[in-house]
């Protein structure tokens, strides 16, 4: 009603639900539902608004379902990596987190950096208390490397991690198999995992599966491709994931079982999202036919991010700060 430029606010609780209930389950659909009022309220806010609105409705991903890796295999993750690693593990629990307290101490940070009534109540009813919760959620920093642990397990729905902390630099495969002969072919060569990433001395980045490899920097393929059963764009996801700076020594992702359309994720979630295969991968954009969508596929955060930059642009008055 005070004819703000762009409005965008976060709905948490369905995500929450379907993580643990399914993603169509009677509890989640119910919760959805409600969302479904939440928008419409807001729709007819907007009908009184001293300035016309357009309304664009996103998900930042989608889910997947199925029985998680313990389920299946009676031993988790941690289990199989302790199991056939020659070192102790250390589990990480940051990844159980719950996902919608970090949303919402995230939109409250930003709302009481605000110079507005809002923003200025925040801060003074918090005393900074949120930033300073924003900032810790991290993990905990060592000083020396005898305090870090040898090996790090985590997980993220059907994507698991592994990492090497006590290494300055990312661990190759040629090292780990010296290190650590049984783990690569153990994981491998396990029914649940559908490929896992690793870098080689030479500086390639090498995604093996049980019956195959794929080399994301020379694009060969040895023997069954493991990234076939995650879809065409399979191979630009993993291969930006292993650009990043922070990416893990050792990245894997679980079996996707397209007769069923199933993953097995590596924490106890029946509906997870985190790494690829099935529905996870599919998130949507619902937003009015006045704003121009492309015609040719768009894949990846970054493309959306320019086609909303687009619609902003197009929108906004030349003198508006949203516009520069």
């Amino acid at each position: 009603l005070t004819g703000r430029p762009s409005i965008y606010t976060t709905f948490l609780a369905y995500d929450e639900v379907a993580h643990h209930s399914g993603i169509e389950r009677p509890e989640s659909l119910s919760v959805l539902r409600r969302v479904d009022r939440e928008i419409g309220r807001i729709v007819k806010a907007a009908s009184m608004a001293p300035r016309p609105y357009f309304f664009v409705v996103l998900s930042d991903h989608g889910q997947s379902q199925g029985e998680t890796f313990l389920q299946r295999y009676d031993e988790s993750l941690e289990d199989l990596v302790s199991r056939t690693a020659s070192a102790e593990t250390s589990v990480d629990d940051a990844a159980a987190r719950d996902e919608a307290s970090a949303y919402l101490v995230a939109s409250l940070a930003e709302a009481s950096r605000e110079d507005s009534v809002t923003g200025r109540a925040l801060k003074a009813t918090t005393g900074g208390a949120i930033d300073r919760r924003l900032t810790a959620e991290g993990p905990e920093r060592h000083d020396g490397d005898a305090q870090l642990p040898e090996l790090s397990v985590m997980a993220s729905g059907c994507l698991g991690i592994i990492s090497f902390p006590r290494l300055a630099e990312r661990a190759t495969l040629e090292w780990v198999d010296r290190q650590h002969p049984e783990l690569i072919p153990a994981l491998r060569q396990h029914e649940g995992i559908g490929f896992l990433l690793i870098r080689t001395e030479s500086g390639d980045d090498l995604v093996l599966g049980v019956e195959g490899s794929h080399n994301l920097t020379t694009d060969e393929v040895i023997g069954e491709d493991p990234l076939a059963p995650f879809g065409p764009n399979a191979a630009r996801h993993v291969r930006r994931t292993s650009n990043f700076a922070n990416c893990p020594d050792i990245l894997l992702n679980s079996t996707y079982w397209d007769e069923t359309d199933e993953v097995a994720a590596f924490e106890e979630l029946v509906g997870s999202h985190g790494g690829l295969g099935g529905t996870q991968s599919f998130p949507f954009v619902l937003h009015p036919e006045e704003l121009p969508w492309p015609g040719e596929p768009v894949v990846g955060a970054e493309e959306i991010y320019r086609i909303f930059r687009g619609w902003q642009a197009g929108l906004q008055p030349a003198s508006s700060p949203e516009s520069r």
